[in-house]
């Protein structure tokens, strides 16, 4: 069965992803199966760290845009209530929130879009951590799935996703998402049963084992460390040394990169930090460079200062811009610098920074472009609310490579490295996959 993504799907994909680029300076994607349903009934599961942010990732990474299922208490709230109609979300009730509540609509409405050959999307321990850790997973989502699979609904599938974030409550840091190896559910179900026995969403034994089945994937697919740093040091560190140990080239193993980064959790704190310390090194001259860890499989000509400069030459082209993009946007700046002071859960953080960066950001535009109207006509006007948005991306392109540039020549104080840019590279390379290896 395959359903064809509607203008509201495209719509709401293209919003996730520029929201996506605009939160984060870089998004990865992993994927452990490339064929991942792209078409018929699939039940996506991830892990709940990021609160407001982690649906619009999820959108942004899976192939179909997908309806989300989420607590009912948000339809309380007026203008999220149409927000969430719109999107298609699904409404459950919590037995602990406040007031009755039913979910046999939740579960028909769940049916139904199965039956469709929609995508579900549902985040199975109920509510947002901040411990990098999946906690212990309701079994609301095998009763789905089995619950449809009984009703008719056949060909249904379960990806569990694992949403990292190197930090949730800063803007323009990393993020990064792994899909992981669906569960096909026909073809599996006889591992959630004895025989002989009706595997429906009635039968305990058989929501538990697929629950437990699904709790498992998750937690290999999600972070499972002492804390975010750690879990997205190790993770990158693991898939650097991989790469570095097979040809440039490759796709580092999903399987072995977790596993890798696994080991490495388990070790004492003095070996994790060295790890830490030489993939900040390598990892600091790379974005110095604007370069990628795949990027040494191609030839990297000039010497490391020279191309360090030259990059930096090219930022400084946008200052002008950036002036002005920076002048513009001084008061949202401070206003989102203000909200990072306040003593907030780094969930409900992650939530409410982006929040409001995009609505002091969108005002500041909105109010001097209406200014700008109300003087020179609605033709400025609209040119204003087109140039304002990337004077504010000159500012920050440029912001950012001053400060990159300028770690690199701070951490090279005292050190004499005058090869080529590729074999300062691969040296820093080098130092990271043999902390790596020393540590096992």
């Amino acid at each position: 069965m395959i359903k064809v993504a509607s203008r509201k799907d495209r719509g709401l994909r293209k919003l996730a992803a520029v929201v996506a680029w605009a939160t984060f300076r870089k998004v990865e994607v992993y994927r452990a199966d490339a064929s991942t349903s792209e078409s018929g009934p699939l039940m996506s599961t991830a892990n709940h760290f990021g609160g407001f942010l982690d649906p619009l990732l999820a959108m942004y990474a899976l192939p179909r845009r997908p309806r989300i299922i989420a607590r009912d208490v948000i339809w309380k709230i007026p203008v999220a209530r149409q927000i969430m109609n719109w999107a298609g979300a699904i409404p459950v009730h919590k037995a602990d929130d406040k007031g009755p509540g039913s979910n046999d609509q939740m579960f028909s409405s769940c049916y139904e879009a199965l039956a469709d050959g929609s995508h579900l999307l549902i985040f199975p321990e109920g509510i947002t951590r901040d411990e990098p850790s999946i906690g212990r997973v309701k079994t609301g989502t095998a009763r789905i799935v089995l619950g449809a699979r009984k009703a008719g609904v056949e060909g249904i599938s379960i990806v569990p996703i694992g949403i990292h974030y190197e930090d949730k409550t800063a803007l323009r840091s990393r993020a990064s998402i792994v899909v992981s190896t669906p569960i096909r559910v026909d073809a599996e179900v006889e591992r959630y049963v004895t025989e002989g026995m009706d595997p429906g969403p009635d039968s305990r034994e058989a929501v538990r084992a697929l629950t437990d089945d699904i709790e498992t994937r998750l937690r290999e697919a999600a972070p499972d460390f002492d804390d975010w740093r750690e879990a997205t040091s190790l993770t990158r560190a693991s898939e650097f040394t991989l790469r570095a140990l097979g040809n440039l080239g490759e796709d580092v193993s999903l399987a072995q990169r977790d596993r890798l980064a696994g080991l490495l959790s388990r070790k004492g704190q003095l070996v994790k930090e060295d790890v830490a310390a030489k993939l900040e090194a390598y990892e600091r001259e790379l974005e110095a460079l604007t370069l990628s860890d795949h990027d040494l499989d191609q030839p990297i000509k000039g010497a490391f200062w020279r191309e360090l400069t030259a990059r930096l030459l090219i930022g400084l082209v946008l200052l002008p811009y950036a002036v002005l993009g920076f002048l513009w946007h001084v008061i949202p700046f401070l206003i989102v610098k203000g909200v990072g002071l306040l003593r907030l859960a780094p969930a409900a953080m992650a939530s409410l920074k982006p929040i409001v960066a995009i609505l002091a950001f969108s005002a500041t535009w909105v109010i001097t472009a209406i200014r700008v109207s109300s003087e020179f006509g609605w033709g400025w006007g609209w040119a204003t609310l087109l140039v304002l948005p990337l004077y504010g991306i000159a500012a920050v392109i440029l912001w950012e490579r001053l400060v990159l540039g300028g770690r690199v020549v701070r951490s090279r104080r005292g050190e004499s490295l005058s090869g080529s840019a590729a074999e300062i590279l691969l040296k820093r390379r080098h130092e990271l996959a043999n902390a790596v290896l020393e540590a096992l």
